[in-house]
């Protein structure tokens, strides 16, 4: 199995949780315009003035959807950061096996007197 098959699901979900904590945040936003914009349309729970509940709810959006967002792009770099040592290993194994065959077989040149 692949390094980019094997984490295919965990980038996903990843994935999914930068998208849903940009769609809480965006949410909190639309709220607080719905509020403002139809404020007799809309039942405000213990009488609170509309303006301080189109105040609250951005503020909660951000609250709530900034760690779903750093969650999800802390597990996108964890995992490009895996990608990426991988990669150095692959570089370095390659580069040391290249040093072991210079070694059993050194190149001959010409006989230099001693």
């Amino acid at each position: 199995m692949t390094g980019t098959r094997r984490y295919r699901f965990t980038l996903f979900w990843a994935s999914v949780l930068v998208g849903l904590g940009v769609g809480v945040m965006a949410l909190g936003v639309v709220t607080a315009g719905v509020i403002l914009l139809l404020p007799r349309n809309i039942p405000i729970p213990y009488g609170r003035p509309p303006v301080l509940v189109a105040a609250v709810a951005p503020v909660a959006g951000f609250v709530v959807g900034a760690p779903l967002v750093m969650i999800g792009q802390l597990v996108q770099v964890f995992l490009d950061q895996r990608r990426l040592l991988a990669s150095v290993q692959r570089s370095l194994r390659r580069w040391e096996d290249e040093r072991e065959a210079e070694r059993d077989q050194p190149m001959r040149g010409p006989v230099r007197p001693s």
